[in-house]
């Protein structure tokens, strides 16, 4: 009786399969003499390749941005912007009013602290513009002879929560977005976002709970001016800091960074 060939068929396949699967190159990676070749390295992309983001700015423009050092003045004058609308509620009672004159005076008061500005004010609303964009925002400080420019935008929110037999409670939260502008360049040189909170019961002083409400939103979001004016101050100084650094140590040249 012949043996079958089957038995060494399907052990071939098998062998053959399992080496193709544990082949670490492709054939297209090996050269006509049978020796692998090297892959070229990729290509690095410096610009963009999108039609649509070269209409808006150019690459050569872009490049020129993101390649140049923004030097901020060492002292400066900075006006400040804030962006949409009060709060219904600013201009309710005398008491409202005080407390608001006192927000908006410890926020300058602090901007005032930092070493590298000289003088600190709100933008005059009558050369404020109406359409709030960076250019025409540049025009207005340009005409004030201010060299930086804070704009501010104050989002609060606030949710009850009621008991029987107790006085109905709020919890009141606020976020401040921000950024610098510096007048000359246009660059945003710091943004940031700060949030800060604050709970109040209604008391027998208050007429209604929505003043309970706006009292409370109204201490939030004197905090969150207070810790926006905090984190400026700290960017400016740091800033400044690094720029006494530089001059000390002369022009880098590329090197460790010590002076000749």
């Amino acid at each position: 009786m012949r043996n079958s060939p089957m038995p060494s068929l399907v052990f071939l396949i098998l062998f053959v399969g399992g080496c193709s699967k544990g082949y670490p190159y492709s054939p297209a990676e090996w050269d006509a003499s049978g020796t692998l070749a090297e892959r070229a390295p990729a290509a690095t992309l410096s610009d963009s390749l999108f039609k649509e983001d070269q209409a808006v700015m150019p690459n050569e423009e872009l490049a020129k941005v993101l390649n140049s050092k923004v030097e901020l003045p060492s002292r400066a004058k900075l006006i400040v912007v804030r962006f949409g609308r009060l709060p219904r509620w600013w201009g309710w009672s005398e008491d409202f009013v005080r407390v608001n004159e006192e927000i908006d005076s410890d926020f300058l008061g602090k901007l005032r602290s930092a070493g590298r500005l000289r003088d600190v004010a709100y933008l005059p609303t009558m050369v404020t513009p109406s359409s709030m964009t960076i250019p025409y925002l540049r025009q207005a400080a340009a005409r004030c002879q201010a060299d930086l420019i804070l704009v501010y935008r104050t989002a609060s929110f606030n949710y009850e929560k009621h008991r029987w037999f107790k006085a109905p409670r709020t919890k009141a939260y606020c976020t401040v977005e921000a950024v610098l502008v510096d007048t000359r360049t246009g660059v945003i040189p710091f943004s940031t976002v700060v949030s800060e909170r604050f709970a109040a019961t209604q008391a027998k002083k208050d007429f209604h709970f929505d003043e309970t409400v706006a009292r409370a939103e109204q201490q939030a979001i004197g905090k969150a001016w207070v810790r926006l004016a905090e984190e400026t101050v700290a960017f400016l100084d740091r800033d400044s800091e690094q720029a006494a650094v530089g001059d000390q140590l002369g022009p880098y040249d590329g090197g460790a960074g010590s002076a000749n």
